[in-house]
């Protein structure tokens, strides 16, 4: 049996393991396009605030850039929208727009499997002046989601208790809570509470089955 056969044969012996793998290849491969929806809520939310405040030039130039940077993203010019999404970030670092650009290329680099530039520009959309709470919140995520990647698990899971603490990402919650069950594996106890409290969820009912199964997994492996 070669080697990559021997994976997937212990990889089907442990739904744990097959567990953390799906959710780490499909937070991977859809970063930026839950970036995006998010981005695009996060505009829709304050749009009235931030157009209604328009009136210096800095601030509709650094909206043009921004607007830039997104059709570069949906064009996949990843390389022109992160120039785009820099130069706002750098040059207009108190407004939101700002924090929304630091907050995709963060998206970005995490999708081109660049955990550390990840971690840097997640952290900048977290410490921004001009952030709002909606894109901390999601920062937050992608920094567990960069940090998981560095192998670092430990972190993650810090991470998505913050974000479990904030209201701002209560439609993330119930997703936060099966990533950190998959993250716990190695502490069954923990684990199997997440999952608990999925089950007796009745806004998750998405990842009810997920958790049963998971928690049924780890009845099994101990």
């Amino acid at each position: 049996m070669d080697i990559q056969k021997k994976k997937a044969a212990e990889s089907e012996q442990d739904p744990v393991i097959e567990g953390i793998l799906k959710a780490r290849n499909f937070m991977t491969k859809n970063a930026t396009a839950i970036a995006v929806c998010c981005i695009a809520l996060a505009v829709i939310a304050g749009g009235g605030l931030i157009y209604g405040n328009m009136k210096s030039s800095s601030t509709k130039k650094a909206q043009e850039i921004f607007g830039i940077g997104i059709m570069d993203y949906a064009d996949e010019q990843f390389d022109k929208a992160l120039a785009s999404f820099s130069d706002a970030a750098n040059n207009f670092r108190h407004t939101p727009l700002a924090a929304m650009s630091a907050f995709m290329m963060g998206s970005i680099y995490l999708q081109q499997n660049d955990p550390d530039q990840a971690v840097t520009w997640f952290e900048t959309a977290v410490n921004s002046r001009g952030h709002s709470g909606f894109v901390k919140a999601q920062a937050y995520e992608g920094l567990s989601v960069a940090y998981e990647q560095k192998g670092d698990p430990a972190r993650a899971v810090r991470y998505l208790e913050r974000v479990l603490k904030d209201n701002n990402a209560a439609h993330r919650h119930a997703a936060v809570r099966f990533r950190l069950a998959l993250l716990n594996k190695n502490n069954p106890s923990v684990a199997s509470a997440f999952c608990r409290e999925l089950i007796a969820d009745t806004t998750a009912v998405a990842y009810h089955q997920k958790a049963e199964n998971l928690l049924a997994a780890i009845k099994a492996a101990n």
